[in-house]
């Protein structure tokens, strides 16, 4: 004979058999551990536990974002962030720059920089990032201060150490 849960221990007796739940007697010892081992199976054959499994691992292997979607007045725009050149904060709003065009998104910069790879993009001051890949060069300036210039030509003032700067240039 199984030893029998009390009913307040076996969730007010419901009963495990064959992948459906009755309420017709107490769950024993015995059942609720075959519960707890088996793995629930979906179509295919595949267990939920090993799908939870892979979706975590693609989770860890990138949380930061690949592509950005930007509204237009007529359109939605969807940008990869490999080919973005620099985000500009104005506000509670960022223009973001690819090429000769600028979108503006109803985000702040300290947003987006959370959610961009740091590897591929830098803050170099409170209004701006730029993706390391843009960047020509770095020029000096007055007062130990300095100009990142990217590909395009176009020109932003670090307030970033340039230790830093020059740090996450080559490890980029």
């Amino acid at each position: 004979m199984q030893e029998q849960v009390p009913t307040s221990v076996a969730s007010k007796g419901f009963q495990i058999q064959q992948g459906f739940v009755s309420s017709a007697a107490p769950v024993s010892k015995e059942t609720m551990r075959q519960a707890r081992e088996q793995p629930v199976r979906k179509q295919g054959g595949t267990s939920a536990r090993s799908d939870l499994d892979a979706l975590r691992q693609r989770g860890a292997r990138s949380h930061y974002l690949t592509r950005l979607t930007v509204k237009t007045s007529d359109r939605v725009v969807i940008l990869r962030t490999g080919d973005i050149d620099a985000i500009e904060s104005a506000g509670n709003y960022v223009a973001v720059q690819f090429g000769k065009e600028s979108h503006i998104l109803r985000e702040t910069l300290s947003e987006l920089e959370a959610q961009l790879d740091p590897k591929k993009f830098l803050r170099i001051s409170r209004s701006a990032i730029v993706n390391l890949d843009q960047v020509k060069e770095l020029l000096p300036m007055f007062k130990g201060e300095h100009v990142m210039v990217l590909h395009n030509g176009k020109q932003f003032a670090m307030t970033l150490g340039l230790r830093k700067a020059e740090r996450a240039l080559m490890f980029s």
